[in-house]
């Protein structure tokens, strides 16, 4: 039951940092004036691409023997 927990542990951050994505791409898309109201901080200077980054902590958590 371990593995099922990791495993399922794993996809929830994979999906958490797609989701996140998605809503990166989706206000990036909007004009600049509307992302300068909703506080956006890629409205007011250079771009920030937080999946070039990727989150450390969707590196599995157990280490292969």
């Amino acid at each position: 039951m371990v593995i099922h927990a990791l495993l399922t542990e794993y996809l929830r951050r994979r999906t958490t940092a797609r989701k996140r994505r998605r809503t990166e791409r989706f206000i990036s898309s909007l004009p600049p004036e509307i992302q300068k109201d909703i506080g956006w901080p890629g409205a007011n200077g250079p771009s920030r691409r937080l999946h070039c980054n990727p989150d450390p902590s969707l590196e599995p958590t157990w280490q292969p023997r």
